[in-house]
């Protein structure tokens, strides 16, 4: 990429929010039997040569370190004229996935002897079809897609402008997404629903903050909105409203339903959410019946004005924060003081801000669709390709994917100009057809305005779901439906073998497990496709084990890694999302990053990228060094999770830290040892041992248990406790002799004041746990128990909760319907059941050990850098017999186990070369 220049549009500010640029050039070639194309932008790009879709991208990346693709583009060249095209997009605010800095595009097309690469030659233009001004997705991701057709042909060409900027750029080490159909598998029967008014919603924070690209709890918003309402006849008005406070005429209203007389009254709202990840906020009352706003006055009181990380946890007293919120409630509690009309109705202290109108109030489609009224259900023969306007109310459409996908919404329509349809996708609806919505975590879907005649659309942003609403507002000609479908876009990956066995159930399972785990990986392991698309460092450690041995894949692992390893520039640990603008720490996630190193190192043999690793390794454990309370034990201030559970982790030493960051001590031993850093080894080893000493100390004999935490309050043993600490003090080898055979009673039969494990990420640990203990039978039990709840629910893909959960779900079986961090069966039915157990790093060894677990036969294959390992065996009386097909790299043997005791074995190894 040394040719190429950063270039962006000369009519756009490079740090302002949510732009869209379309770039082209138009080039000659003599010959194109070879071409590469080389691409990255700030924040994401789509590329086509010569009107084919090529790709999107660039990976997610440090802005100090950015990657970019690599595209074989010969096939779509030609000789002669050939034009290349980039839509790129500016997100100009912070999420989960980036740290937007500037806009900019960088390209180099290099095709024989030829270099085509990014400069003033190119020609840029604001794309004006999307829509600027509309609010966040979410806190983790960007702006919403919003697209006016009738502008898709509006361009003000000019030469890009060139921009300095330096940046690292390396070339991308995870597989391109793939781009596969998928097709509505039903179309369930149209209903209307009520013509909804218009909703709108206020960027609340950026108006206070400008291009401050966080993602932060801890950022204030102290603005006020006034306008004059000009109320036709006397009526009530209804300003209830959590988000707001309001004056009319001077007064704080102190009642929901305020009564106004005709005539002028002067308004304000104050925003009483001072703090949050909502950084666009509800405003209902835009839009009123029989009364209309004159011009709306905008300001900021600069006094309150805070920013801060959050780093010291919610749970935590941030005392600066908290005082700068009490002066913010008393300057609006002193409003009445402080008003003045001559002053245009704001007091003083506020700085006021001029912004056009469709910047302070973003139109909220998702909004709309969330308060969505169904009047009635049209004709199941209706056609449904060409649906006709009704004058009852809004049409409304719902295909059904049959499971969950994750992709980009494509379709081609015939229409009317002006017909607004909105697409917004669910994971789940009640057999009854109620809808799960997605909000208020996530605004799932995108706005598409319609040109006159033929419209071929193909969104810019993934979005998942199982079913994908289609609702048409203002309609008033028949809408010709072409076509509709989802580019189902992950990881390019496949499994090796599905898992097979007499048990439907576990089958079922195993195969919702891996689905769920390709939705859920990009260029690195995301959580879930639909509300984050996150990289969680502690998830990934998990999801790394799953696609080991279901695909064989390495290079989103080895991704994950080296962005948490970059994260230490900017933490004292690894962080917990990265690359991320939320800036905060979850330890166990970082001791998590720590153990899952090894077990990259095991799994693949890459010494070079463990080699690449171990200083982060050092720095994390180095950094952990730092945060010790007198004992000895894990302390600080930060986001104490393990899982969801009621665990006592409000607290700053928590149990559950310091076992974990056993753990990850022991993998450093294990990293040292292949290194011959020696010296390194020895004093992990001594802290390890040190630690757990410490840990085993807090035992209480009189409740068999370890506490979940030390109390701030008093330094004491907290009263509760929890499965947890004992899972992990088997998992993590911290058991002594004398407490092991009690912890592991933990496990199998918890008292009934004992916090049990709440979710399936911790049963990941629990099942580590129950197969170091030797309880496979236990585990596999579980299995069964867990997930059959969703088998039943019709489910295509694993939960975030299991059943019976109350977190997030609001009466749903669950939050998110497709959560990798519940995928464990994948990796847990191959190791117990087929009984494939790696032994030697690099896949070079493993032990043969299937446990029966009640079945008659099972097959299924683990993938190793050596090749597949696959397994079959089959129970017939006290016969049994063991069938292994594998390439002859592999050091094979078999292990008897109890399950097996009285057969007949016969074990039979075949080269698959």
């Amino acid at each position: 990429m040394e040719n190429s220049k950063w270039i962006w549009c000369a009519h756009k500010d490079v740090h302002q929010y949510n732009q869209t640029v379309h770039f082209k050039k138009e080039f000659e070639l003599s010959d194109c039997s070879e071409a590469q194309l080389l691409i990255t932008a700030d924040s994401w790009y789509r590329v086509s040569i010569n009107g084919e879709w090529v790709h999107d991208g660039p990976a997610r990346s440090y802005p100090e370190e950015m990657q970019y693709d690599v595209h074989d583009i010969a096939p779509l060249l030609q000789k002669g004229p050939n034009t290349i095209e980039v839509i790129v997009r500016y997100f100009g605010i912070g999420t989960f996935h980036q740290i937007p800095q500037q806009a900019g595009l960088r390209a180099e097309i290099h095709c024989d002897n030829s270099i085509i690469a990014t400069d003033s030659t190119w020609l840029a233009s604001p794309a004006k079809a999307w829509q600027q001004w509309t609010p966040k997705i979410s806190i983790q991701m960007e702006a919403v897609e919003a697209y006016d057709a009738r502008l898709d042909s509006h361009f003000d060409w000019h030469a890009a402008v060139e921009l300095e900027r330096q940046v690292k750029l390396t070339e991308r080490k995870t597989g391109l997404m793939t781009k596969v159909e998928r097709v509505p598998q039903e179309i369930a029967n149209p209903v209307i629903v009520k013509k909804s008014p218009a909703r709108y919603c206020v960027p609340i924070t950026q108006i206070a903050h400008g291009e401050l690209i966080e993602a932060n709890f801890y950022t204030s918003r102290p603005v006020l909105l006034g306008a004059v309402l000009k109320v036709r006849t006397k009526q009530e008005f209804n300003f209830d409203s959590d988000e707001w406070k309001i004056a009319i005429d001077g007064k704080l209203v102190d009642s929901a339903s305020i009564s106004l007389d005709a005539g002028p009254h002067t308004l304000i709202f104050f925003c009483n959410s001072f703090y949050g990840h909502n950084k666009d906020i509800g405003f209902p009352w835009l839009e009123m019946t029989d009364s209309s706003w004159d011009e709306w006055h905008l300001a900021v009181a600069e006094k309150f004005l805070f920013c801060d990380n959050d780093r010291r946890w919610f749970s935590f007293e941030n005392k600066a924060a908290k005082e700068m919120e009490q002066g913010w409630q008393k300057f609006i509690n002193d409003f009445a003081q402080l008003w003045s009309k001559a002053e245009q109705a704001f007091p003083p202290l506020s700085k006021k801000l001029k912004l056009p109108t469709e910047q302070i109030f973003m139109p909220d489609a998702a909004a709309e669709f969330f308060h969505r009224e169904e009047i009635s259900k049209l004709d199941p023969k209706l056609n449904k390709k060409i649906i006709t306007p009704s004058k009852d109310g809004t049409i409304e459409l719902c295909y059904d994917f049959g499971e969950q996908t994750c992709g980009y919404f494509e379709f081609s329509i015939e229409a009317e100009a002006g017909l607004i349809i909105d697409l917004n996708a669910v994971e789940y609806r009640t057999p009854e057809g109620i809808i799960q919505h997605t909000l208020p975590f996530n605004r799932n879907g995108m706005r598409y305005i319609t040109k006159k005649g033929i419209n071929n659309f193909r969104s810019l942003k993934r979005r998942a779901g199982q079913y994908l609403f289609m609702t048409l507002r203002n309609q008033t000609t028949e809408l010709v439906i072409h076509s509709l479908k989802i580019i189902e876009s992950t990881a390019p990956v496949e499994s090796v073998q599905d898992f097979k066995s007499s048990d439907p159930a576990l089958d079922k399972i195993w195969k919702m497990s891996e689905r769920t785990l390709q939705l859920c990986m990009e260029d690195t392991f995301t959580d879930c496709p639909l509300y984050e698309q996150t990289l969680w460092i502690g998830d990934a450690r998990n999801e790394a084990l799953y696609a080991f041995s279901a695909y064989g894949n390495y290079d989103v692992s080895a991704r994950s890694l080296e962005l948490g390893a970059q994260s230490l520039q900017q933490f004292p640990m690894v962080g917990c999302q990265v690359p991320s603008s939320w800036d905060c720490l979850l330890p166990a996630w970082s001791f998590l990053w720590g153990m899952h190193v090894w077990e990259h190192y095991f799994y693949s043999g890459d010494k070079a990228l463990l080699e690449k690793l171990w200083p982060a390794v050092k720095l994390n454990l180095a950094g952990a060094e730092q945060h010790k309370d007198i004992h000895g034990l894990f302390s600080g201030p930060f986001w104490n999770l393990l899982e969801w559970a009621p665990i006592d982790h409000d607290n700053e030493t928590v149990l559950h830290n310091s076992m974990m960051l056993v753990a990850a001590l022991k993998a450093a031993e294990n990293c040292a040892e292949v290194l011959n850093e020696h010296e390194a080894k020895s004093q992990y080893s001594a802290r390890r041992i040190e630690l757990t000493k410490v840990i085993n100390s807090f035992w209480n004999e009189s409740k068999n248990s370890y506490p979940d935490a030390l109390l701030d309050s008093t330094g004491l043993a907290s009263e509760k406790t929890c499965q947890h600490t004992s899972m992990l003090s088997i998992m993590c080898g911290i058991a002594s002799t004398d407490i092991w055979d009690k912890a592991v009673n933990n496990l199998l039969h918890a008292p009934a004041e004992m916090t049990g494990i709440g979710s399936p990420f911790a049963m990941q640990f629990m099942y580590e746990a129950l197969e170091q203990a030797g309880e496979q039978q236990v585990l596999i039990d579980s299995i069964r128990t867990k997930f059959q709840p969703m088998i039943d629910a019709g489910s295509s893909t694993v939960w975030e909760m299991f059943a019976g959960s109350d977190f997030d779900t609001r009466g749903f079986p669950t939050r998110s319907h497709c959560h990798a961090w519940a995928s464990s069966p994948v990796y847990f039915l191959n190791r117990i059941v087929l009984g494939l157990i790696q032994i030697a790093p690099g896949g070079t060894a493993f032990e043969i050990s299937p446990r029966l677990c009640g079945l008659t036969h099972a097959s299924g294959a683990t993938a190793t850098p050596q090749g597949d390992l696959k397994v079959h065996w089959k129970r017939k009386g006290v016969d049994l017999i063991i069938e292994v097909e594998s390439p002859d790299k592999f050091d094979i043997t078999f292990q008897s186990n109890e399950s097996l005791k009285g057969l007949d074995v016969s074990f039979n190894i075949f080269n698959s070369n």
